[in-house]
């Protein structure tokens, strides 16, 4: 069934039409553009970082990131929201860090 939407075409899909698999979350690879443009590191004593927010540079990793998204504080990898959800290592780092709330 097809019908329009404030100029914007619709389509319903029978739910045997939407794949329920999951895939695992692929690892951010250091040479992607989005890696490159946050200076992303997979171990962060090799980035260059400066004292952030009241955090000294040495204590910033993924792993106490507010993007970071882990129920496990020690986690080697997790989703990260800057990077679309895929895995970054905790204990890496990018500049788009912020301390966790």
């Amino acid at each position: 069934e097809m019908s329009m939407v404030t100029g914007v075409q619709t389509c319903a899909l029978p739910i045997s039409a939407v794949s329920l698999t999951t895939h695992a979350a692929a690892k951010v690879p250091l040479d992607d553009p989005a890696a490159k443009a946050l200076r992303y590191v997979e171990d962060a004593t090799e980035a260059n970082r400066a004292d952030k927010m009241g955090v000294a540079a040495a204590d910033q990793v993924c792993q106490n990131c507010r993007f970071y998204v882990t129920t496990d504080a020690n986690a080697a990898w997790a989703p990260c929201q800057l990077f679309q959800n895929r895995l970054v290592a905790g204990p890496g780092w990018c500049a788009g860090w912020v301390p966790k709330s």
